[in-house]
């Protein structure tokens, strides 16, 4: 463990450090009453498995959490507990890190500790992890009163995991669910749910969303979860791995004279750079672009740009143009869609020319 030299604004954040190669950095966003020596278990559970582990003070300031979180190396990661994670939900908002991790979000009217005892009950079950706030002199009990932070009103648009303790009674996990159904609750979590009684489970779990963040790694969801997912879809719904697929094609036809390296087309098109590695592996299976290894490679078009059709890349990216059910109007449309994105080359993207 160690601590970085800061500004005057907040102290120095506590640094966990891995021993070996860094997979990915994640930056802690503390609680109410909480302090960065709070998370020593976690950072160093984390930075066991390669990831450096950042924890700001709680006065740090946005533009410093966003800064650490720039010069970090992987996957970069926010990750924010209690009303941490509201400012690292709205954070997330306005600088989108590759992917975000909001435990025991502070939403809904729970029940207000009445005592020391009471708060240290509501927060944790963990007889090791009561020790240690106990002991912690920098430790401010009776703040999970406190105000909280403004929030965007949806999730952002980059891969969340949501932790959440089932018998939390500051934050009812029902106003959880009311705002994603996507969460994994801890059976008997109470609320400092990273430092509960299953911190070891949580901590697993969190890796494991790690692991997917930076390798573009997953499982299939369930088909009846994918069903439900179709219905509140919009009925024309264009997925973000195909609108990457194509700012990275745009970025290629603009910067012709080379092969082009993926970090400077996730800066220049404001793609995240790990999903766009996973996107530019598909296109390159798919014939659409070539690699060349080495300092001086990068990604290039494998063919002429008005040889490449957007029917090429949603294929490439999706597998298919459109899935309907067989039958009228359905073929139709598929038709109609298929047509339409085989007439049009990726040339388009740069000189916004059409068909009429």
């Amino acid at each position: 463990m160690t601590t970085l030299p800061t500004n005057d604004t907040a102290p120095a954040p506590t640094v966990f450090t891995p021993a070996a190669a860094v997979r990915g950095t994640v930056v802690v966003l503390v609680g109410r009453g909480e302090n960065p020596g709070v998370y020593a278990r976690f950072g160093r559970r984390l930075a066991f498995d390669g990831y450096t582990v950042v924890v700001p003070h709680a006065d740090a300031t946005d533009a410093e959490v966003t800064a650490a979180l720039a010069e970090g190396e992987g996957a970069r990661v926010l990750l924010g507990s209690d009303a941490g994670a509201l400012r690292a939900w709205s954070i997330a908002a306005q600088n989108a890190p590759d992917a975000l991790v909001l435990a025991a979000l502070p939403l809904g009217d729970g029940d207000v500790p009445a005592d020391h005892e009471a708060e240290i009950a509501a927060r944790t079950a963990c007889p090791i992890h009561r020790q240690v706030l106990d002991a912690d002199p920098d430790f401010h009990w009776g703040e999970l009163t406190g105000a909280l932070p403004e929030h965007p009103e949806a999730l952002p648009d980059v891969p969340t995991l949501v932790l959440h303790g089932e018998a939390d009674p500051i934050a009812p996990v029902e106003a959880v669910r009311a705002l994603t159904p996507d969460v994994a609750v801890v059976r008997d979590g109470v609320h400092d749910v990273l430092n509960d009684q299953f911190h070891r489970i949580v901590a697993a779990r969190v890796i494991t969303f790690l692991e997917g963040a930076a390798k573009g790694a997953g499982f299939v969801e369930p088909a009846a979860r994918e069903a439900t997912r179709s219905r509140k879809a919009a009925p024309l719904h264009v997925s973000a791995r195909l609108d990457y697929a194509l700012r990275a094609i745009a970025e290629l036809i603009v910067d012709d004279a080379g092969p082009v390296r993926c970090e400077h087309i996730a800066r220049t098109r404001e793609i995240p750079l790990n999903s766009l590695v996973n996107i530019m592996i598909q296109l390159r299976k798919a014939g659409l672009v070539i690699s060349r290894r080495g300092c001086e490679g990068g990604y290039q078009l494998a063919r002429d740009a008005a040889e490449i059709t957007l029917a090429d890349v949603v294929r490439a990216t999706e597998g298919a143009i459109a899935t309907v059910p067989a039958g009228a109007p359905w073929g139709d449309l598929e038709r109609t869609v298929r047509e339409y994105l085989e007439e049009r080359s990726v040339l388009e993207l740069t000189t916004g020319s059409n068909h009429g």
